[in-house]
C-alpha cells in the first residue's frame, strides 16, 4: 500500500500474494494484509484470496529478468480505474504530481480493486491509506499545488479524487527516493517495494535478481514473512511475479511521467 499503505501477500503451497484484508502496518502505499512496518503514517495493503499466485516467471520481461508481464490476460488497471466516477480526476492528480496514471491506477487495483472500502484501523479508500500517511502526503501536494483545490482534511479522505493525490505523492516519494539511491528508472514493481517493505529494503529489492531469496533482502521477522505467505525459498522473482499476475504490464511501467 507505507506512508502510503503496506503489504503484499503470498499465500498458498506455491507462494502467492493473497489474503482477505488483515491490517499490515509497513510503510508501503495503500491497503492490508499482515502486520509488517510500524512505521510512522504507514498504511496497509490487502489483496483478495487467491488473487496473485506466485509462480516462475516467463519469458516477456521488458524490465529484465524472467517475470511474465502478459501471465494476467486482459489486465488494464487503468481502464478499471477510469471505470469510476473520479477515475479522470485520480489521473489528472497523478501525472500533476509528477507519476504516471497507470501506476495510480495499478495501485488502487492492488489495494481496493479501485473500490472505496474500510480496511483496518484507519486504513481505507480506494488507495488505502492510513490517517497519518494521508494527511503528510495529502499536505505534501497541496502545498505543491496550491491552486488544486485539495482538501487537506481527514474528511476527504473519503473521497477517492481527493485521497487520489496523497496516494500520487507517495508513489512519487518512492520512485524519487529509489532514484536518489541508484535506481535510474523505478518501475510499479520497485515502488511498490518501497510501499510494501520500507526505503531502507527497496533499494536492495530494486537491484535484485530474481534469483536472490526474498527473505534475505527484506529481513522481516519469521512470524511476518509466514503471515504474508513468504517462504524460505520465495524468490525475488516470485515476489515480482506475483504484482505482474495482478496488474499485467503496468509492473514493468516506469512510474514516474
Amino acid at each position: 500500500m507505507s506512508r502510503l499503505a503496506t503489504a503484499l501477500l503470498l499465500a498458498s503451497a506455491v507462494p502467492a500474494f493473497a489474503g482477505d484484508p488483515v491490517p499490515v502496518t509497513e510503510r508501503g502505499l495503500p491497503q492490508t494484509v499482515h502486520p509488517t512496518y510500524q512505521e510512522k503514517g504507514a498504511p496497509n495493503f490487502s489483496y483478495p484470496t487467491g488473487s496473485t499466485d506466485v509462480g516462475s516467471g516467463g519469458g516477456n520481461n521488458p524490465g529484465g529478468g524472467n517475470i511474465d508481464y502478459t501471465a494476467c490476460s486482459g489486465c488494464d488497471p487503468l481502464q478499471t480505474m477510469n471505470a469510476q466516477s473520479w477515475g479522470g480526476q485520480a489521473c489528472d492528480a497523478a501525472t500533476t504530481v509528477g507519476v504516471s496514471c497507470a501506476s495510480l491506477a495499478a495501485t488502487c487495483v492492488m489495494e481496493s480493486g479501485c473500490k472505496n472500502v474500510q480496511g483496518a484501523g484507519t486504513v481505507s479508500g480506494a488507495f488505502q491509506m492510513t490517517n497519518a500517511t494521508y494527511t503528510e502526503t495529502i499536505n505534501q501536494a497541496a502545498a505543491d499545488n496550491p491552486n488544486a483545490g485539495i482538501d487537506t482534511s481527514l474528511a476527504g479522505k473519503n473521497d477517492p479524487a481527493n485521497q487520489a493525490w496523497g496516494a500520487a505523492q507517495y508513489e512519487y516519494n518512492g520512485a524519487t527516493y529509489l532514484q536518489d539511491n541508484g535506481v535510474q528508472d523505478p518501475t510499479f514493481i520497485d515502488v511498490r517495494g518501497y510501499y510494501q517493505f520500507g526505503p531502507g529494503p527497496s533499494v536492495n529489492l530494486a537491484k535484485a535478481n530474481d534469483s536472490d531469496n526474498l527473505e534475505g533482502i527484506v529481513h522481516l521477522p519469521p512470524q511476518t514473512m509466514a503471515a504474508n505467505g513468504i517462504t524460505p525459498t520465495t524468490t525475488v522473482g516470485d515476489w515480482r511475479q506475483s504484482i505482474a499476475n495482478r496488474v499485467g504490464p503496468t509492473a514493468g511501467q516506469s512510474v514516474l511521467n
